[in-house]
């Protein structure tokens, strides 16, 4: 069941920039399949802490760059007024969103 799962989270740095990659938890180590491109949702690179719903938005409130892998973190962020259904990707039945937000930039 579902809520059962929580969240994978890691924060990647390159340079000035840090980015919060967020997985459903069920979702690691799934291959992606659409047509003749191939996606492995690799637990090395997603490998993190497990979080869960509150702790999630938190994170969500808290950083400026995000990856989102799968219906419920998507969901969440979508909840919470970052992105729109229009923006999500979907892949092989599996939600994606990338959130950038610009603060003190302009």
């Amino acid at each position: 069941m579902a809520e059962n799962f929580g969240f994978i989270i890691n924060v990647k740095i390159s340079g000035e920039y840090k980015v919060l990659n967020v997985i459903d938890e069920e979702l690691l180590g799934r291959r992606l399949k659409e047509g003749d491109f191939s996606l492995y949702l690799d637990p090395r690179y997603f490998s993190g802490e497990k979080v869960y719903e509150k702790q999630l938005k938190d994170l969500l409130l808290n950083n400026n760059i995000i990856n989102l892998v799968g219906k419920r973190s998507v969901d969440v962020a979508l909840k919470m007024g970052f992105g729109t259904k229009d923006a999500v990707r979907v892949i092989d039945g599996v939600s994606f969103l990338i959130i950038y937000k610009f603060v003190n930039n302009y």
